[in-house]
């Protein structure tokens, strides 16, 4: 049977619920019984509005998350709301209307609503119970197996609905135990993807960013150690941007070659080159790179008068992981200081003030600047903390698993909030692959799916000589004061937290690990 194609229509304020509802259809999908949609699987440098419409008008069944902050939308209500209808009525696509809540629908803003084709019923009126979320789940897979055996597009609406609402009404209250098995559809390691589930916003972060995204000249730097969920945010920055009608490039410095970092002037002519690629522009780089200017003034202009000046709208350029030009201390100092005489130029230029830069790295940036050349000490700096205690809760709900105060104690001592090592040991207990018990045993040890993480976790500590500072914080009881120099490595590199002026290891894992690897 061919996947019946689903696409989700809803305000970004209801994201949460429609989140629950995605991961209640995600074994749908899992099945080859749907394959859905929403803007969040927009992949960065897609065309935001363009891949909405794509889908949209594609779509076999179109699910309308309905509320007051939809109706406000003019966007949902004007542009979504309104195609869907027409496809209905021209019986192309199956609309699902899902009331969030109880409404009066003849009163404001709902009775917008009366518009709707009149066998176009909503599925149920709105409770924030996991029951709702699996009756709509159940009633989607009665609509899409019967619109599979008619050879879809569907002949009529009102059969379906009728099924539909029938199994809103008659579903077991329960979730599905074979829903856990969903969390196999992604694969852990790089970003966690827009349309994800799984993603866990760390509040104030998330709105802290998109506030700042939209000012003129904007400039974030987001600092965290690796697999703390960076790439994953500046995507979402990124799709912040684009929601509003920005351009954006996401772009990964590790993906650099290393001719391309042979010298300054190789280096800002690939970045040139990447940009405009990324934007579909056409590449005249070459054609700015003759004359007598230096690469930084031939960049600068390139950037002014082949993007800028081009788009006409603001840019948002995401450069992730600037660690790997640290490395190249003779292309850093000029590199960095080229971005922060961007951000002045913001002040001044109001083409300039389309350009919003995000910066992401781990490590801290030890290569002298000069104070008004360096962009790490303007703009406004995002620090990623591991989850906290309550959004680890949330993360466990969402993986199927009902768990008690204590299991979910020893989970959060065991990954201290690390939110890789979280979400691929959730993913292991949802699935039954090992039972708590047995993964706090085997957690710590390299036969383990931590083992890539944890030996490359050693490879740093002995490459940098912190073995001797690392075995005194794991040997001892209290807090350990260490020179600075080393506590502030081992806190760039995730493995030790701060205690006021003194660290502790960041979680039982590296310290049952380290206690191991650095006996004797």
């Amino acid at each position: 049977m061919t996947p019946v194609t689903v696409f989700f229509s809803y305000s970004h304020r209801d994201e949460k619920l429609r989140d629950k509802l995605a991961l209640h259809l995600a074994l749908l999908q899992k099945q080859g019984v749907i394959q859905s949609w929403h803007d969040r699987k927009i992949t960065a440098g897609m065309e935001w509005a363009q891949a909405i419409d794509d889908n949209l008008n594609s779509a076999e069944i179109i699910l309308l998350l309905v509320s007051d902050n939809f109706l406000a939308s003019d966007y949902c209500y004007d542009i979504e709301m309104q195609r869907a209808m027409e496809r209905h009525a021209a019986q192309e696509a199956l609309v699902v209307p899902i009331i969030l809540k109880p409404v009066d629908w003849s009163g404001a803003p709902f009775g917008k609503l009366q518009a709707f084709p009149k066998d176009a019923k909503p599925v149920t009126k709105w409770s924030n119970r996991d029951e709702a979320f699996t009756n709509i789940a159940q009633g989607i897979r009665t609509v899409a197996t019967e619109m599979a055996k008619r050879d879809r597009p569907p002949t009529s609406a009102s059969t379906a609905e009728t099924a539909l609402e029938l199994a809103a009404v008659v579903a077991p209250a329960a979730v599905p135990a074979a829903l856990r098995q969903a969390v196999e559809l992604e694969e852990l390691g790089g970003q966690v993807p827009l349309g994800s589930p799984f993603y866990v916003e760390r509040p104030p972060v998330e709105r802290d960013c998109y506030a700042a995204i939209v000012k003129p000249g904007a400039l974030l730097r987001i600092k965290a150690p690796r697999q703390m969920g960076k790439s994953s945010l500046t995507i979402r920055i990124l799709q912040q941007g684009e929601q509003q009608g920005y351009r954006g490039v996401w772009l990964t410095l590790q993906r650099i070659a290393d001719p391309n970092l042979a010298d300054l002037d190789s280096f800002l002519q690939w970045l040139c080159d990447r940009v405009t690629r990324k934007l579909r522009l056409s590449s005249q780089v070459g054609d700015h790179w003759q004359g007598r200017a230096g690469s930084m003034d031939k960049c600068t202009d390139f950037f002014e008068l082949e993007i800028l000046e081009v788009l006409q709208t603001p840019l948002v350029l995401c450069l992730d992981e600037v660690d790997e030009v640290f490395k190249y201390p003779e292309i850093a100092a000029d590199f960095l200081g080229l971005l922060r005489s961007w951000h002045e130029e913001s002040k001044i230029s109001p083409l300039w003030q389309n350009l919003r830069l995000v910066i992401t790295h781990s490590e801290e940036v030890y290569i002298p600047l000069d104070i008004n050349q360096s962009p790490f000490n303007v703009g406004v700096p995002i620090d990623l903390p591991p989850l906290t205690l309550a959004q680890l809760t949330d993360l466990t709900q969402r993986h199927g698993l009902t768990w008690n105060d204590r299991d979910l104690a020893q989970l959060m001592a065991m990954v201290g909030g690390h939110p890789y090592l979280t979400r691929l040991a959730l993913q292991q207990l949802a699935l039954g692959a090992v039972t708590l018990a047995e993964f706090l045993q085997v957690a710590p040890t390299q036969a383990w799916l931590f083992g890539n993480h944890l030996r490359r976790h050693l490879g740093n500590v002995e490459t940098h000589q912190l073995g001797a500072a690392m075995k005194q914080v794991v040997s001892a009881a209290e807090p350990v004061r260490l020179p600075i120099a080393q506590a502030s490595k081992l806190v760039n590199m995730g493995l030790v937290r701060f205690q006021g002026n003194d660290v502790v290891p960041l979680c039982d894992l590296y310290r049952q690990y380290f206690q191991e690897m650095l006996r004797g």
